[in-house]
């Protein structure tokens, strides 16, 4: 029989930033928990508000199906006497499960065969094991904070107060935080006209809560959202300042969502249009509005959990609550300004950056000598004038009022005051876009200077972390490194910029040389193996397949825009019928080699009087050919060239194959042999591991 299952986990508000990741948990860990106890069933669905988790199970079937269980007993060898009759033994195991030494079986097993039984173990009820199982499910949800407000211990991101568990319209009784489920939910705080509802299924619950004024499904508010935005932003004569991070949050800030519109005084338009926006969106979570000329407006929305019958006095103290913020904000504008940013270097020395790693002031010089090492290494000394400017000024801000009011102008605030105090505009530019990309879907800074600045500020923290041996270990990243390795080689990608990652790591490491506490060798590798997993991530992000990535990132991953390009090109040429022919042969190669147990230097040469028959001949002659072309098509980052010049050779390999033995029992002419393979497999190398390419013919 199949079933409706529905869990509601009634809380305090939960932050909204926690909402839509408890979810996932939730949903993911009761799918588990049913694929564990073999109970089939059609979908799930979640949806959550600020106030409830809710998880919706359609086609549960009702039981367990029944299994059969095999217990074994002695070995079968001791089982039955020389006359075929059984044992002591064997009659004892029968006996004790209820059998009679005619109902066993031999069973193999790893360790032999025995004598067994067949016991049917008839299936629980679906009912039985959700009550079991979900305090143990509530309780393994993990939270960055936990709160911890009864008796019993139980830990939970806010304080449940109810929980309603339905499996046919039954309620499926078990206790978690005092708290014992039932049949009831409710409705709105404030807005609801029922104190309890009772719910029989899915459908009335539905119902009743769109009457109480709450929509659970987070889809359906935001679709609500949006619309109501843009009325009222429509009905203004102003157009929206598109916000989606923002519009994500405030789904989840509320449960029965309508817009007011507010404004502010014309006056503190003076103010840079990034600090009013942020003043808005992170304090107080407003969207802002600008004319059809992109210039901003002193009108804002606010996304309340209200049916707009008080709309007058929510806006009224929407507000007053901003008029004192933007306020505080030209505050600390005028003040902030009269320091000059040059002023503001040596005050870093005060802020810690890390407990191991020093002052803001040290980052600051190491800033300064890893951005001009960089401009260097990327050709550009032309910009070390700028590099060093910006570098030396790029974290001024932090001692700034403004910035200790609004973190997340960081940066932006520095390019804002530089601009103000007359800093040259690439100066200035840099020290904007420094930050960015927070993540993959930011974006990258648009003007090199910026990106060089960025790519030292965030090499030198990723550096610094793994020099003291402070690694992400497991979920655990306290200081977003990988964050930070991700949006680094974003930078590189987004921008094209050819950089040594193990030159500009061995420069970064060395600043820290009194502060390092690891071997350079050993925080190399640490540090290489963490890239490639951020690189690899990035890529199948942007839609290629696993196997070509594991074809270049092995080999090439120290110049990762390098390694996008040689991507590009493998899956351009991956199709064709030569590259997938030789793709298997190279295969062949590395397992000829691998068993050869020859070991070779690179530059072993292979001996012409040794190749004895014309299809090894050919091939030589084509591969020294070759190489010197394969080589400058590498050099010059022609790689679908360098592809098909080494699809090219592909006659010559296959004659090879077929014609010669490598094996040859003549110990010079094998040598000969697995010299002129390995001189291919390093020719092939130097491109891409084509051995990783699954082709279609296997």
């Amino acid at each position: 029989m199949a079933l409706e299952f529905m869990l509601e986990i009634g809380c305090e508000e939960l932050p909204a930033r926690y909402v839509e990741s408890t979810l996932d948990q939730l949903q993911s860990r009761l799918s588990e928990t049913l694929r564990d106890h073999r109970l089939e069933l059609d979908s799930i669905e979640s949806f959550a508000t600020p106030r409830r988790l809710i998880l919706v199970v359609r086609g549960l079937v009702d039981k367990q199906p029944d299994r059969v269980e095999i217990i074994t007993g002695p070995p079968f060898a001791a089982g039955f006497d020389s006359d075929g009759q059984p044992t002591a033994a064997a009659r004892g195991f029968a006996a004790k499960h209820g059998h009679v030494p005619e109902q066993l079986q031999g069973f193999e097993t790893e360790k032999g065969k025995y004598l067994a039984l067949q016991k049917k173990v008839a299936g629980r009820d679906s009912k039985e094991i959700l009550a079991a199982e979900l305090p143990v499910l509530l309780r393994s949800l993990e939270f960055p904070k936990n709160m911890h407000w009864e008796e019993s211990g139980f830990l939970f991101v806010r304080p449940i107060r109810w929980i309603l568990c339905l499996l046919a319209g039954e309620v499926v009784s078990f206790r978690v935080a005092g708290i014992e489920a039932s049949n009831y939910t409710f409705g709105h705080r404030i807005l609801a006209s029922d104190k309890r509802i009772e719910v029989n299924n899915f459908q009335s619950y539905e119902s009743c809560l769109l009457n109480n004024k709450v929509k659970f499904d987070p889809q359906d508010r935001r679709t609500t959202i949006e619309a109501k935005l843009l009325s009222h932003a429509t009905a203004a004569g102003l157009r929206l300042v598109s916000d989606k991070k923002l519009l994500q949050h405030v789904v989840f800030l509320n449960e029965f969502p309508s817009v007011v519109t507010g404004r502010f005084a014309p006056e503190f338009l003076r103010l840079p249009r990034e600090v009013l926006v942020t003043v808005m969106r992170e304090h107080q979570k407003y969207f802002s509005l600008e004319d059809h000329d992109a210039r901003l407006q002193p009108r804002f929305l606010a996304v309340v959990d209200s049916d707009g019958s008080a709309s007058d006095k929510i806006r009224m103290g929407h507000e007053r609550v901003l008029r004192a913020r933007l306020t505080d904000a030209s505050f600390f504008w005028d003040v902030d300004r009269k320091v000059k940013l040059e002023d503001r270097v040596r005050p870093l020395e005060r802020i810690l950056f890390q407990q191991k790693l020093g002052t803001m002031l040290e980052k600051t010089q190491r800033l300064v000598a890893l951005a001009e090492f960089l401009g260097r290494l990327l050709g550009r000394n032309e910009m070390a004038g700028d590099l060093r400017q910006a570098a030396r000024l790029a974290k001024t801000d932090l001692a700034t009022e403004m910035v200790k009011e609004f973190t997340d102008l960081q940066g932006v605030m520095g390019g804002l005051y530089g601009r103000a105090e007359g800093v040259t505009e690439a100066v200035c530019d840099a020290i904007y876009e420094h930050y960015r990309p927070a993540t993959l879907e930011d974006e990258s800074p648009k003007t090199w200077a910026g990106a060089v600045l960025s790519i030292a500020d965030k090499l030198d923290s990723v550096v610094g972390a793994f020099s003291v041996g402070q690694m992400p270990t497991g979920s655990k990243d306290p200081l977003a490194l990988r964050r930070q390795t991700l949006a680094l080689l974003k930078v590189l990608l987004d921008q094209q910029l050819s950089l040594s990652l193990e030159k500009a790591f061995r420069k970064s490491l060395a600043l820290f040389r009194k502060k390092a506490a690891r071997v350079p060798d050993e925080t190399w590798r640490d540090f290489a193996a963490f890239v490639k997993e951020r690189l690899r991530f990035i890529f199948k992000e942007l839609g290629f397949r696993y196997d070509e990535i594991n074809a270049v990132v092995e080999n090439s991953f120290d110049n990762p825009f390098d390694c996008l390009n040689r991507l590009k090109a493998i899956a351009t040429f991956r199709g064709s019928t030569d590259f997938e022919s030789l793709a298997q042969s190279f295969k062949r190669i590395k397992n000829i080699l691998l068993k050869s147990g020859e070991e070779l230097s690179p530059d072993q040469k292979i001996d012409p009087a040794l190749l004895e028959q014309e299809e090894e001949q050919q091939l030589a002659a084509r591969l020294a050919k070759l190489q010197p072309k394969v080589q400058r098509a590498c050099r010059s980052s022609r790689y679908s060239i360098a592809f098909e010049l080494m699809a090219s050779l592909r006659p010559e390999v296959d004659r090879f194959f077929d014609r010669v033995l490598v094996m040859s029992e003549n110990p010079a002419v094998r040598r000969n042999r697995i010299c002129l393979l390995n001189g291919l497999m390093r020719t092939f190398l130097g491109l891409a591991d084509v051995s990783e390419i699954v082709v279609t013919q296997e």
